[in-house]
């Protein structure tokens, strides 16, 4: 059932031709880096995104920078479910032909129906009862149907735009257009990893729609590494993901008009759904549910999820009028009206880096109310349909708490709707399965679909773009949006961005791709993480001085040699990354060193500073009652450091581990994979501490236990296992980062 499919999986773009860009592959991924010089094509880029995939909210928007574009200029690759594979010939009906225009028009389905049913028909099949059934009519040689087989569980699918139009349909009072229609046409070939000769020596002989094979092998186009075209499928109307982009600040007026108008659209699916709530066995009271109101709620939930992640000081508050709702500043002691949407000024009301963040909340909102609509739907039009007696028991345990809810709040919330739902989920969901059981054939499940409202419950992939987040935002601003970006991306969607900002080539597992113009034309490159050298050159391009590259840093921690930076790096990298931590090796524990790099950090980055000793105790160090000759090296040094920065005025936070070095917290089974007799620490230490005087501790750990941590290598070695086979390291060293990222 399409419930339980996984959603399409967007593998890249391909700009055959499109403003500067020729011929240019995007390797996709959920989070998307664009980086480049002004004027290098990163808008043009996402234009081209836009057109392919863009809402109609997008293309409304970026439509008078749009430029004309050819057929089969763009192309998005896809992993798609099977249900794109064309219906199966006998699984169409015979008058498919016959429907009338208006009406194919109104009912995906039959569109759907009519392309499949004339794909079969061109290449001379009518019978099969499944789409490698189809293509069996064929009398494809045995090879090439179990090649096919094999490529046909998660199809791989290049749509190529053939056509893209777009119409204004209405407009405001001052003639701005308010909304548009785009049409598009897509051709579709199936993709597969390159077939092997035993496939490939049948090409010429293979029937007409094999043609994409034969041109694949002759040359291969541009796609996912290993990947060639096999089959043209029949065309569609709609891309396999919707993008979301605000390339330009909309108006206060634009952003009410469709909110409201979204907000409407939605109230009659939701009064339908309140209305079988209400209905329902065992639900009983002086309060109708409002599903109207239900509609305010989401809208105002969403709006509230997403500032919670970009800008944490504003606050939502409902009003209960038409698509209004009133913003707080909660940064005082009591929250602080700014302003409501319905206002002529309501986003005027923000700052120019608070406002774009506003506006993408209040688009998000957009978007979560279509969602409520499409599940209202369909959870109204099967809750009728309902067990009686299932329903009343699965009633019997909430039915009351909510009536209670209702009744303190003197309304229906919608935390008493998705009470109710929560109990009859599993019920509404096996309801929608059987009604999609009841027909055997694609064509009929997708008329259900239709009818029902189930096509809302297929999986969707959403891109959020924004082109130059860091716009009028401080650096520490800048910081907090690339960390919240981030997380809109964890959250699920896929995110692409185009910045000048450094905050942004340190985001962990991103794509960082590097749009860069030449006399050819503009060319994209990825750029590997671990690229350092490409990274500097980089951020010299877009104009970035050291100085700018630094306003990255949050945080300074200084710790004692390659070895503590390595583990650090490796094993919390993403997370001291996030909180803009840095960390510099002070080369051992000469107290000199330290307070002239110190000197020089507090000086020209003005951040705190956190130094990290091993074989430390803190609190001997604090304790100024115990003589300094009787502390450790390591102590003293920081005893040392202590004093100097207090007498400087400086500010200085210590971290101690109390193992005699950072190697002493290496996962043991990690380091079993080499040396399988190893005892483990907690003996190593016993034995180390045991001893008269004081030795090197990596030497001896060699001699004793023949561990060598002596090494980087050896090291490195130890940290990748960790990280492959996601082994802790001690469990004292977590705490200290944590300590140290709060």
């Amino acid at each position: 059932m399409a419930r339980f499919e996984v959603a399409p999986k967007l593998l890249g773009a391909h700009v055959y031709d499109y403003k500067n860009l020729r011929d240019q592959w995007l390797d996709w991924a959920d989070g998307l880096a664009l980086f480049g010089p002004n004027g290098a094509g990163k808008t043009n880029l996402l234009e081209a995104l836009a057109i392919l995939l863009g809402t109609e909210q997008t293309l409304l928007l970026a439509h008078p920078r749009l430029a004309p574009v050819n057929a089969n200029a763009l192309a998005v690759v896809a992993e798609m479910s099977t249900d794109e594979l064309p219906w199966a010939p006998s699984a169409l009906p015979p008058a498919v032909f016959a429907f009338p225009s208006d009406l194919v028009r109104e009912l995906p389905a039959l569109s759907r129906a009519r392309q499949d049913a004339a794909w079969w028909q061109a290449i001379g099949v009518s019978g099969g009862d499944s789409f490698l059934a189809g293509l069996g009519e064929l009398a494809l040689p045995a090879d090439v149907r179990e090649y096919l087989k094999s490529q046909s569980d998660r199809p791989v699918i290049r749509y190529r735009l053939v056509s893209f139009a777009l119409e204004v349909t209405d407009r405001l009072d001052d003639g701005d257009p308010i909304a548009v229609r785009v049409e598009r046409q897509f051709s579709r070939t199936l993709m597969g990893v390159a077939p092997p000769e035993a496939v490939t020596r049948f090409a010429d002989e293979l029937p007409d729609v094999f043609a994409p094979l034969r041109t694949a092998l002759a040359a291969l186009p541009a796609g996912p590494d290993g990947y060639v075209d096999l089959l043209a499928l029949p065309g569609v109307a709609e891309p396999p993901a919707r993008l979301e982009w605000l390339p330009r600040s909309r108006r206060s007026a634009e952003v009410y008009e469709h909110l409201q108008a979204r907000m409407r659209a939605a109230e009659e699916p939701a009064e339908e759904l309140a209305a079988c709530l209400a209905d329902l066995p065992a639900v009983v009271g002086d309060f109708a549910p409002d599903g109207g109101w239900w509609v305010h709620e989401v809208a105002a939930e969403a709006v509230s999820a997403e500032l919670a992640v970009t800008l944490d000081h504003v606050q939502v508050r409902l009003t209960g009028e038409d698509a209004d709702l009133e913003f707080l500043d909660i940064r005082g002691e009591k929250p602080n009206f700014i302003g409501n949407t319905r206002a002529a000024d309501a986003l005027e009301k923000f700052s120019a880096g608070e406002r774009r963040w506003v506006d993408e909340a209040l688009a998000t909102a957009a978007q979560a109310v279509d969602r409520f609509a499409a599940g209202a739907t369909w959870q109204a039009y099967l809750l009728n349909e309902l067990d009686e007696a299932a329903v009343i028991e699965s009633l019997v345990g909430v039915s009351e708490p909510v009536q209670a809810l209702v009744e303190r709040e003197g309304f229906w919330t919608a935390e008493a709707r998705d009470r109710l739902l929560s109990v009859l989920e599993n019920q509404l969901l096996a309801a929608a399965h059987d009604k999609l059981a009841k027909d055997d054939s694609s064509f009929g499940r997708a008329l259900t679909e239709h009818s029902a409202g189930l096509s809302s419950l297929r999986p969707q992939t959403m891109v959020r773009v924004f082109d130059e987040p860091e716009s009028h935002l401080h650096p520490q601003a800048q910081r907090r949006i690339a960390v919240a970006l981030d997380r809109l991306r964890l959250r699920g969607d896929n995110v692409v961005l185009a910045s000048h900002s450094p905050h942004f080539l340190d985001l962990p597992d991103w794509r960082l791709v590097h749009v860069q113009r030449t006399p050819e034309g503009t060319t994209l490159s990825r750029l590997a993480a671990s690229d350092l050298d490409a990274r500097k050159a980089l951020a010299g391009q877009m104009g970035l001085t050291r100085g700018e590259l630094l306003t990255r840093v949050s945080f300074l921690l200084i710790v004692e040699g390659e070895h503590d930076r390595l583990l650090l790096e490796e094993l919390y990298g993403s997370r001291l990354n996030d909180a803009g931590v840095r960390i510099v090796r002070m080369h051992g524990t000469d107290n000199l060193l330290a307070t002239a790099q110190m000197d020089f950090i507090e000086r020209h980055l003005d951040v705190p500073i956190g130094v990290l000793l091993d074989f430390t105790r803190l609190e001997k160090v604090n304790d100024n009652r115990i003589p300094t000759r009787q502390l450790r090296d390591e102590e003293q040094t920081l005893r040392h450091l202590l004093r100097a920065c207090r007498k400087n005025g400086r500010s200085v936070t210590p971290f101690g581990l109390s193992r005699p070095d950072i190697v002493a917290y290496l996962n043991e089974d990690a380091i079993r994979v080499e040396k399988a007799g190893f005892p483990g620490w907690t003996a190593v230490m016993r034995e180390f501490h045991a001893m008269s005087g004081r030795r090197s501790f990596k030497p001896w750990l060699d001699e004793r236990f023949g561990v060598d941590l002596t090494r980087t290598d050896q090291v490195r070695q130890v940290v990748k296992w960790m990280v492959q086979k996601d082994l802790p390291p001690g469990t004292e060293l977590s705490k200290v980062i944590s300590t140290t990222l709060r």
